[in-house]
């Protein structure tokens, strides 16, 4: 294998495949390794896995003698990071190690054999959706806070997908997230066909991959589900996620048919004032204290041993004034993931779950359970 790659485009490529490989595991096992590919058709191939989660990618290069090879994929990034030269020259020498030159730099990487990389299985693709880029990172900023980093209710660990009508009769997918705590949901048009199993989650981490990969990413992106698994094509790589099974909760019944109480405010404002408030907020839950009397919203906090925080906000009431505790943590997250510039948030009695809302949109819903206050 011989083949000389822009330096720029083989350190586009590592970086992305950085979070496949397998991070937890003893240095040299294959799953640490990215398996380039030179194709005698100009094209360089890169595979990252974790058997969990797989990237394919390529790009162009000028490739002399096709061939592959499995290098640690953490000291090959780190290598061509280090690297001045516009170009990288890559020569498989013997003993599967690979020469990387760039100007007067010259390594040698210890690699393996590729045909001992981990192979994916193929995926029937035939019935498959397409989303925009832009409208899908929007749906998956506005949930993915929500999804449980790491619980033993196995149902919480992904994301729900599905397919909801909407009232031009649209075909809109929905993303819905919870920790239990809180629930976030959002859609977007799609073309195509939804074929997710009931019983079907996706991934927590491979969404996240999915969401850093269409940054900045114009057009389609292509989702295509199977039995266990799902794709996500891109234009210039693919990704390869094993679902999760497991019955996600009815998340419908956790919402609020009615209200007693509606407030809204400038979402910046209240953005800024959770800000300073929370410096005081440190226990567990985040606990902030929202008196909502009249025409303003008061935020305290307090921690005993350090002091406590005050901050007043206007805002217009429909309903009996209230108080009531919220972890500030969830609500500012919620906040920052709306471009609105006011907020409603829809209020029942003192440890019923509080909506939020964008004013101008219902192509999101935010759930966030109350705090008891001491």
């Amino acid at each position: 294998m011989d083949f000389i790659i822009s330096r720029d485009s083989l350190l586009q490529a590592l970086t992305r495949v950085s979070g496949f490989v397998e991070k937890k595991v003893q240095s040299g096992s294959i799953l640490c390794s990215v398996l380039l590919q030179a194709d005698a058709s100009g094209m360089l191939r890169y595979t990252g896995t974790d058997k969990t989660l797989t990237l394919f990618g390529q790009v162009p290069a000028t490739v002399k003698v096709p061939g592959d090879i499995a290098v640690d994929a953490g000291y090959l990034l780190n290598t061509v990071k280090s690297l001045g030269g516009e170009t990288v020259t890559c020569t498989l020498m013997d003993q599967q190690r690979l020469e990387v030159r760039s100007g007067s730099s010259n390594f040698r990487l210890v690699g393996q054999a590729g045909g001992e990389f981990p192979v994916t299985p193929p995926l029937d693709q035939s019935r498959s959706l397409r989303i925009s880029a832009e409208a899908l990172c929007r749906v998956l900023d506005q949930t993915l806070f929500s999804v449980a980093p790491d619980d033993n209710r196995y149902g919480l660990n992904g994301a729900h997908f599905e397919e909801v009508t909407g009232p031009d009769g649209t075909s809109l997918l929905r993303v819905v997230a919870t920790d239990g705590n809180r629930l976030s949901w959002s859609q977007a048009p799609f073309t195509g066909e939804l074929a997710i199993g009931r019983k079907s989650l996706v991934p927590r981490k491979g969404l996240f991959e999915v969401r850093r990969l269409i940054d900045g990413v114009k057009g389609d992106v292509e989702i295509a589900f199977g039995e266990r698994a799902a794709v996500v094509r891109l234009e210039d790589c693919t990704i390869h996620m094993r679902l999760l099974e497991a019955d996600f909760p009815d998340y419908r019944q956790v919402l609020p048919s009615a209200f007693k109480r509606r407030a809204s405010v400038e979402r910046a404002v209240l953005q800024e004032a959770l800000k300073r408030v929370l410096i005081f907020a440190t226990d567990t839950s985040r606990s902030v204290k929202f008196a909502l009397a009249d025409d303003t919203l008061t935020l305290t906090s307090r921690k005993l041993d350090a002091g406590e925080s005050k901050e007043e906000v206007p805002m217009d009431l429909h309903g009996e004034p209230i108080t009531m505790g919220f972890n500030g943590r969830f609500l500012q997250e919620v906040l920052g993931v709306l471009g609105s510039t006011r907020v409603l948030l829809e209020l029942g009695d003192t440890l019923s779950p509080c909506l939020v809302k964008d004013p101008d949109s219902g192509d999101a819903l935010f759930v966030v359970m109350p705090v008891r206050l001491d």
